[in-house]
């Protein structure tokens, strides 16, 4: 109770502040940065405290992870009073007590880091600050004159502007904080069982019904919080058991899970914290970032969709969604509903799950969509920032779910309301410190690369190891993105990638927001992709399955998730809109990743006959990477009519021995 308790403190308090500052900008840019990691990190180490320690480690850590809450409230606090001394009255003479404070930051941020994500981005920052400090001891392209320590405490601290405080972690005060408020507004008010909801409406009318459900709740909810583990953990303990439930095997289930909580980021409007991050590198406005982005979410996510219709049939789950069965699964944890009951003598209200059709959707779902029109209106109409859009789109929230709680729930009133809000405000708390903190370390890590200027090199030496040819260059680029990404959150994965690939991408003449959304693709597909496939450890957990099992069924389901950002970088009018390029290869795209997934998944109205199967992988390669070879127009409409005559045979001439139903799979416990 006391951790939740002081989450939703903490919550309301940091709520305050930042709406406070992002409206009247009270004091610099830099010192608030000051103020936003101070209530960050302090969130953060509420969020790794134990509160029922079962061993002496657990006991050990809780009092560490207070020693650190509180530590980082001084260390906030002096920074943000000495700001005017240290920037302006001292210019470049710094205390020891200022470089100790700018150390004990570096320190904080690395262990706080760690708690709430495990070791491996703490250690990027470790090896980023080794790497600076023994750079004449590296070799080859590594090695660099070195850096002192004070030299480097002062670069990576009380410089302000860069390091800790460079222009990520501005992104996280400003931008990244307002949504994640509103995510966490969005959560307490139902989001998760409106899109639940949602998706049961879409799955009544399709075989896969169940399976489809959880891919649009995953998407949805992947939008909203931007964490590919935490969308997995959190749709995954409602969508999961009703898989198993209803005969899918529990590695299939976590596959599932793990795949379609992996791209919600990537889904406009909100598309987690790094669309705002891409928008600050680039210099592009947000709004041009969520357009360019549109087309390539919609094929992901109908491939996604495509692959579980046709891995559930082949699997034997063919039930309809059972909405009674619907309210015998929590959507809120068991721990959270218990503090809540606790602190306010009641829990959080959920939607109903009654009858389900468009107009009780619409109604239920005032809490969501009139923020998301407020958002999208104030961004695509008046052309407003994406700062005072976020703003407005929070304002107009409190209104929407206090009309669709009072007037159309049974037994709903005031006090329900504001316990729902105060719960939605610690929630924001959960989603936006561990980003915050990790963007801190990130920072870190950044501030190394320029202070040794390490990212032209890199970028230097990549284009020369392709040998100029663009082709290698991509796959050297994937490679990297991916092995950045192992167990570490998407937006520290792709910041770090896209520093050190997106250089030498532009270099051989990509575009630049083609290149940052190559990288930023696979800083997602890192999540699902082992050793580490932090999205597949966190359903096979909650599935109970083999993590292993699980990853292998997660890449076959994505495989053709991994040419997309090839095909979007070879057919770029997805991203660049223009008539009539643009609608013709989004369908040919489209018809080519139906293909692919289905000749990967082997299955379409039966087992595939092989020359089939292989002919359906060749036309589909062709219709993506028609722009390669001369007469594309041509190349595309014969692989297009290929594939739809190839899939027009499997239906016609499939006979009843390889198509017919397959069996029952068995039921897990």
């Amino acid at each position: 109770m006391i951790k939740y308790g002081f989450l939703i403190a903490l919550g309301i308090a940091s709520t305050a502040y930042h709406l406070w500052f992002t409206q009247l900008f009270p004091f610099e840019q830099d010192q608030h940065k000051i103020a936003h990691l101070g209530f960050m990190l302090v969130g953060a180490a509420v969020l790794a405290f134990e509160p029922e320690p079962e061993t002496r480690r657990e006991r050990l850590g809780n009092y560490a992870t207070l020693l650190e809450a509180a530590l980082s409230v001084v260390v906030a606090v002096y920074l943000f009073t000495a700001f005017n001394r240290i920037v302006y009255e001292q210019l470049g003479i710094y205390t020891h007590l200022d470089l100790f404070m700018g150390l004990l930051i570096i320190l904080l941020l690395l262990d706080v880091c760690r708690r709430v994500y495990g070791p491996m981005l703490s250690l990027v920052g470790v090896v980023g600050l080794a790497y600076a400090l023994f750079g004449p001891y590296f070799p080859g392209i590594l090695n660099h004159n070195g850096v002192q320590a004070e030299r480097l405490v002062q670069g990576l601290t009380v410089e302000f502007g860069s390091g800790v405080f460079g222009v990520i972690v501005e992104v996280s005060g400003t931008f990244i904080i307002i949504f994640m408020i509103l995510a966490g507004l969005l959560e307490a008010y139902g989001a998760l069982e409106y899109f639940v909801q949602v998706g049961t409406l879409i799955g009544k009318r399709v075989r896969s019904g169940l399976a489809q459900m959880t891919t649009v709740a995953s998407m949805g909810m992947g939008s909203v919080n931007g964490s590919a583990a935490a969308n997995a953990a959190t749709t995954g303990a409602f969508t999961i058991p009703l898989l198993k439930r209803h005969g899918l095997d529990r590695d299939t289930a976590a596959a599932y899970e793990a795949v379609a909580s992996s791209g919600g980021q990537i889904m406009p409007p909100i598309m987690g914290a790094a669309a705002f991050i891409m928008a600050e590198i680039t210099g592009m406005s947000y709004l041009k970032i969520i357009v360019v982005g549109f087309l390539p979410a919609l094929l992901f996510y109908g491939t996604v969709a495509i692959g579980v219709h046709l891995t559930t049939i082949k699997e034997g789950l063919t039930s309809e969604v059972n909405e009674e069965e619907l309210t015998e699964v929590e959507t809120v944890d068991e721990d959270r509903k218990n503090a809540l009951n606790r602190i306010f003598g009641r829990t959080t209200t959920a939607v109903s799950f009654g009858q389900i059709s468009v107009r009780n959707l619409i109604v239920e779902g005032l809490a969501l969509w009139v923020p998301l029109v407020v958002l999208l209106y104030a961004l695509v109409v008046l052309m407003y920032d994406p700062l005072y859009a976020g703003f407005l789109s929070i304002m107009s929230a409190f209104p929407a779910a206090f009309v669709q709680g009072i007037f159309f729930r049974d037994g709903y009133g005031s006090r329900d309301f504001f316990v729902d809000t105060m719960d939605g405000l610690g929630r924001g708390m959960e989603n936006a410190a561990p980003i915050a903190v990790s963007l801190g370390v990130m920072n870190i890590f950044v501030g190394v690369l320029n202070l040794t200027g390490f990212t032209q090199v890199f970028a230097s030496s990549l284009v020369e190891l392709s040998g100029g040819v663009l082709a290698l260059l991509l796959m050297f680029a994937m490679v990297a993105a991916l092995l950045f990404g192992l167990g570490m959150p998407t937006v520290a994965a792709y910041i770090t990638a896209v520093l050190l690939i997106a250089p030498a991408l532009t270099e051989a003449g990509i575009d630049l927001l083609a290149a940052h959304f190559f990288v930023f693709y696979f800083a997602i597909l890192s999540a699902l992709t082992p050793p580490v496939a932090i999205a597949c450890l966190v359903t096979a957990r909650v599935a109970g399955g083999n993590f292993w099992r699980t990853a292998g069924k997660s890449l076959v389901l994505g495989a053709p998730l991994f040419v997309l950002p090839y095909v979007f970088v070879v057919n770029d009018s997805l991203l660049f809109w223009s008539a009539p390029a643009t609608p013709i290869t989004f369908v040919v795209v489209g018809v080519a990743l139906v293909a692919t997934v289905t000749a990967i998944v082997n299955y379409f109205s039966g087992q595939l006959r092989l020359p089939n199967r292989a002919g359906l992988l060749v036309a589909a390669g062709a219709a993506m990477f028609a722009p390669l070879v001369p007469m594309t127009v041509a190349v595309q409409a014969v692989a297009t009519l290929t594939i739809l005559a190839l899939l027009y045979i499997e239906v016609k001439y499939g006979s009843e021995s390889e198509t017919g139903q397959p069996e029952q799979a068995a039921v897990d416990d």
